[in-house]
């Protein structure tokens, strides 16, 4: 006896569906995702493969300094061995990235240092160097050198392009007002020296802080540039730690597992200054 097909959904397939190619939908168009390819989700998925490769290849390229225009030349030699240290960049907020090598003589930097108030010079701090860029670390001007500037370095504090300190290792700091012409050792920091202070100034630069540890953390507090110090330390009563950073007049101080404080500076009249605010 021979079967009887009925058409019930009209499309001339016998299977009563309406679906005459098999992706699970009604239109008989072969696009079960609805983009108009006829390739469902196999498509999306090809592009989002390419796009991985693209960019596998191009990390690959970056680390192994192959093609492009994404190392330029800095004059160090990669075939002396060892991992070269680069500078990242970006413009647009960390969406793209810039691989730079940083010069032999820069190979041991451990901060990048800007001016507050003139945004043409960079600054790379390394033990032995500070180095100068003014095309956004592309290129590197020699190690800085003046009269005075001698001693193990560990940090550069800006206040503005004339004033500025070197911090040094087990001495006391350097402090030049004339834009790094010459420097002279700041005698007053003389009983902290051997303690390696780190500094900082506030966002006005009107204010400049100093931290160390002696025993616990001594905060201590300067308007006019390093010369005298007022002793903030009473109110603060973590055993280790130091300054953070400022926002605007306030300061912030970090201690090991005790907490973060943070004390206001009076910095013009009318402005109020209180702390220590936790």
């Amino acid at each position: 006896m021979e079967e009887e097909v009925t058409d019930a959904a009209g499309d001339g397939v016998g299977d009563g569906d309406g679906d005459d190619d098999g992706d699970g939908d009604d239109d008989g168009d072969g696009d079960d995702d609805g983009d108009g390819d006829g390739d469902g989700d196999d498509d999306d998925k090809r592009t989002a493969r390419s796009h991985f490769a693209r960019l596998m290849e191009r990390t690959r390229k970056l680390e192994w300094n192959e093609g492009g225009d994404f190392t330029p030349s800095t004059g160090f030699d990669l075939s002396s061995g060892g991992n070269p240290l680069y500078v990242l960049k970006s413009w647009n907020f960390g969406a793209n990235w810039t691989w730079v090598g940083l010069p032999a003589f820069l190979q041991g930097v451990g901060h990048f240092r800007a001016d507050p108030t003139n945004d043409t010079t960079l600054y790379a701090i390394a033990s032995n160097c500070i180095g100068r860029s003014y095309d956004q670390a592309v290129t590197w001007a020699p190690c800085w050198s003046a009269p005075g500037l001698v001693g193990s370095i560990a940090d550069l504090v800006i206040r503005d392009s004339r004033t500025m300190l070197v911090m040094r290792n087990g001495a006391v700091p350097l402090r030049t007002r004339d834009g790094g012409i010459s420097w002279q050792p700041l005698a007053s920091v003389a009983p902290l020296a051997r303690y390696s202070p780190a500094a900082a100034y506030s966002w006005s630069g009107k204010t400049l802080a100093l931290s160390a540890v002696v025993g616990q953390t001594v905060v201590w507090i300067s308007t006019d540039d390093g010369d005298t110090w007022v002793d903030e330390s009473s109110d603060y009563t973590a055993m280790s730690g130091g300054i953070a950073q400022w926002y605007e007049n306030t300061l912030y101080i970090s201690s090991m597992g005790q907490g973060i404080a943070a004390k206001v500076f009076k910095e013009s009249e009318g402005e109020a200054g209180e702390g220590p605010v936790v």
